[in-house]
């Protein structure tokens, strides 16, 4: 697949990356903007913590400052402090801190984390911090992690972790969950997939799908799988194994997905074979949402929709775009 690769030239190592339309921010490193064109716009805010990664709604309005392996956020409308945000402190250390952000078409943003309890998903109001899923019943044993909510805000995956531990994703309907608070706590994960159980890494594909990796594990070694999964017939429509173990996944096509376990690689959904890689290009050796035993990974963003990605380096950002077939 035919690809370009574009070099912009920052201070020093980007602190977080997020896309933002066609540019690239960094909000931890005070929301400094890097466009396409090599222009830079820098507010020139800091903010004084040890918070090492962010996200940002769609609109580029809000973005939530995190500290991955640990318990405390930050919730900014622009550079503006909204407010405070805090997780559950038991085993925070181990995976990373769950959120993310939706803005509605009606333009209103919904905050999605776990501010009280680590197996207990909340749905707020951003700009006003109102509580939309209240409820009062027992949740299923989750340790929720790396949320993010499809490209049209219908549905809200994690892809965290329960004891032994093992890996596990669950995927819930947000219209639904705003009218039945109660339906995040679901017991059953994922119909059809072994109730979601052994997924280490989760992404949303076209027309109510998700794209996972799956692993299967034996005294003989682990074996990764890519497969997709409809929301809608509850059932894997598809699965292959994996020619290497894959980690965060951005979808491409219905042919491809890009793969960012120890370098970008472009991989088939067809064969599971690696099509093409960018090995001068670091974006670390997380599998799952359980790291606390690696290095931090370096940062990266995707931008599915416009078929690219970007990742930080020490002088700057590095973006690929893939050619549209």
């Amino acid at each position: 697949m035919d690809f370009q690769r574009q070099t912009l030239k920052t201070p020093c190592a980007v602190s977080s990356l997020c896309w933002s339309g066609d540019a690239l921010v960094d909000p931890v490193g005070g929301l400094v903007r890097y466009h396409l064109d090599g222009s830079t716009d820098d507010p020139h805010v800091r903010y004084a913590y040890r918070f090492d990664r962010a996200v940002m709604s769609p609109d580029g309005r809000y973005s939530v400052l995190y500290e991955s392996l640990g318990t405390a956020g930050l919730l900014l409308d622009g550079t503006r402090v909204v407010r405070q945000l805090m997780r559950d402190f038991y085993q925070a250390h181990v995976h990373d801190y769950p959120v993310a952000l939706h803005t509605l078409p009606s333009g209103r943003t919904l905050l999605a984390h776990c501010p009280e309890s680590y197996c207990v998903v909340e749905l707020e109001d951003a700009a006003t911090g109102e509580r939309l899923t209240k409820r009062d019943n027992t949740p299923a044993d989750i340790f929720h992690s790396r949320l993010q909510f499809s490209p049209d805000g219908r549905y809200l995956a994690s892809a965290g972790w329960i004891w032994h531990p093992v890996d596990a994703a669950s995927v819930f309907d947000v219209p639904r969950a705003l009218e039945e608070p109660a339906s995040l706590d679901s017991a059953a994960l994922m119909d059809g997939v072994e109730n979601g159980i052994f997924l280490t890494s989760v992404a949303f594909g076209a027309r109510d799908t998700l794209v996972f990796v799956r692993v299967d594990e034996s005294r003989d070694g682990d074996t990764f799988y890519l497969g997709t999964y409809s929301l809608a017939e509850k059932k894997v429509l598809s699965e292959v194994e994996l020619e290497q173990p894959a980690g965060p996944l951005m979808v491409v096509d219905a042919e491809h997905i890009v793969d960012f376990f120890g370098h970008p690689k472009l991989v088939s959904r067809t064969t599971g074979r690696v099509v093409q890689r960018w090995e001068d290009l670091d974006t670390g050796k997380v599998l799952s949402s359980m790291r606390h035993h690696l290095p931090p990974p370096p940062h990266f963003a995707m931008d599915a929709a416009h078929r690219r990605f970007a990742v930080g380096t020490a002088s700057g950002i590095e973006v690929i775009t893939l050619a549209a077939q």
